[in-house]
């Protein structure tokens, strides 16, 4: 009798560790990433708990406001509050198509007040739509990008913007709902406003040409230096970011004493004792595709899709050959682009397209304070007419490769987290970025 109980109680116990053990196995998920490229690993919340996504027109914006006076220019400053305001007003208007087979001249010339937004880079027309949030479908646009806009009144009471693309000589102009009265809010404090002058001689009132004109300050500039205490952002989070198995990821340093990370395919490396770093995906590097989207537009999401923008980064420029697409966000602070680090490279996000994937992004490994330590300190800049004279003494120069002067910052790492911005004067000739130096005693223009 003893042996069937004991039987009975032994099936008994059987039947309930296999009930648990189905139940654990039904219920079981395994913790492994996806292998999929297509497929990013998701970050966990703490990683990228103060990161959040940007609106294109968030990275998108003029690099200078010009308002045009009787022949007169004058600048409104990136940080002025009526800066912003163009901009905004400008994006919430309504756009009607007056002209779209206009032969110039641009700026227009009219007795009344215009202004005139330059962006730093050409954009493609459907992402200029896209910043007014409509779609190239409802514009039969004849360009295919936008460098410039004027706005000027038109006798309808309502402003009129003129469209300039620089690499395809041709301009465009559409209506807006917007008031003239609403462009004189703007237009008419022009003495508040930084003079201006242009580099080469304005062309006379009966010409077509598109011109793009080069403005600088006919005043000396004064700019603050900055000093900030950093942050250091997280390798971890871009290892869980930009690796699609982290798990897999093995340390090694290079001979060179840097810190590297691989999964045997993808490689992240460390730069400047830490403070950048580059990611390369040699994989799709001579991958034949041809990706569809611009690569403004598919290094922006790149960007959002893992809350990359640690700092204020403003679209730059962009490029494109055969099939690897180039981007570049640059660092701005006090409404001023950082140009150099320590004299080497700009501060900049840096995205590399081949095909369909990113294969190379680099990227600053720290972030500015919100508050600089010290804003006391102004710094005294020549002109922009004395930085073209200082420009023309350089030997073989010639001002019609000369496409923008401006006053920009280095950056100088004091500490591994002190900084200090320094204010100089920069110059974009035969299209690479230099530093203009008003040494005494020692050799003077362009580095």
């Amino acid at each position: 009798m003893n042996y069937e109980h004991i039987k009975t109680t032994i099936l008994i116990v059987l039947i309930g560790v296999s009930i648990v053990l189905t139940w654990q196995l039904y219920t079981f998920q395994p913790e492994m990433a996806f292998l999929d490229d297509t497929t990013r690993y998701v970050p966990s919340d703490s990683l990228n708990a103060e990161r959040e996504e940007r609106k294109l027109k968030d990275v998108i914006r003029p690099e200078q406001i010009i308002v045009h006076h009787h022949n007169k220019f004058a600048r409104i400053p990136n940080k002025d509050e009526r800066f912003a305001k163009v901009y905004e007003n400008l994006l919430r208007s309504s756009l009607i198509e007056i002209d779209l087979l206009a032969t110039g001249p641009f700026p227009k010339k009219l007795e009344t007040d215009g202004i005139e937004l330059i962006f730093p880079t050409a954009i493609p027309i459907d992402l200029f739509l896209d910043l007014f949030e409509l779609s190239e479908e409802e514009f039969m646009m004849t360009l295919t990008q936008v460098n410039r806009l004027y706005l000027y009144g038109s006798p309808g009471g309502n402003v009129h913007m003129q469209l300039l693309s620089v690499e395809e000589e041709r301009v465009v102009e559409l209506g807006t709902n917007l008031s003239t009265t609403e462009l004189a809010t703007f237009s008419e404090p022009f003495n508040e406003y930084i003079e201006m002058r242009t580099v080469l001689e304005p062309t006379s009132s009966n010409s077509t040409k598109l011109t793009a004109a080069v403005y600088v300050p006919t005043e000396p500039v004064k700019v603050a230096r900055l000093s900030f205490q950093t942050s250091s952002l997280s390798t971890e989070f871009y290892k869980q970011t930009l690796f699609t198995d982290p798990g897999s990821v093995k340390y090694y340093q290079q001979s060179d004493g840097e810190d590297s990370y691989t999964d045997g395919n993808r490689i992240i490396t460390m730069q400047n004792n830490g403070l950048f770093m580059e990611y390369i995906n040699p994989a799709f590097i001579d991958s034949k595709e041809r990706n569809s989207k611009h690569i403004i537009q598919s290094s922006y999401e790149f960007v959002n899709g893992h809350g990359g923008w640690s700092d204020e980064y403003l679209l730059a420029n962009w490029q494109s050959i055969d099939t690897r697409d180039d981007a570049s966000f640059i660092l701005h602070v006090n409404g001023y682009p950082v140009m150099n680090f320590e004299g080497q490279g700009s501060m900049s996000l840096d995205i590399s397209r081949s095909g369909n994937q990113v294969v190379n992004y680099t990227r600053p490994l720290f972030e500015l304070d919100n508050t600089p330590i010290d804003v006391s300190e102004q710094v005294h800049l020549p002109s922009g007419e004395k930085v073209l004279e200082q420009l023309k003494q350089q030997e073989f120069f010639d001002p019609k490769q000369l496409t923008k002067v401006v006053v920009g910052y280095e950056l100088v790492a004091r500490t591994t987290s002190f900084v200090t911005v320094e204010p100089h004067w920069f110059a974009y000739y035969r299209n690479h970025w230099q530093k203009v130096t008003f040494e005494k005693g020692g050799s003077n223009g362009l580095e």
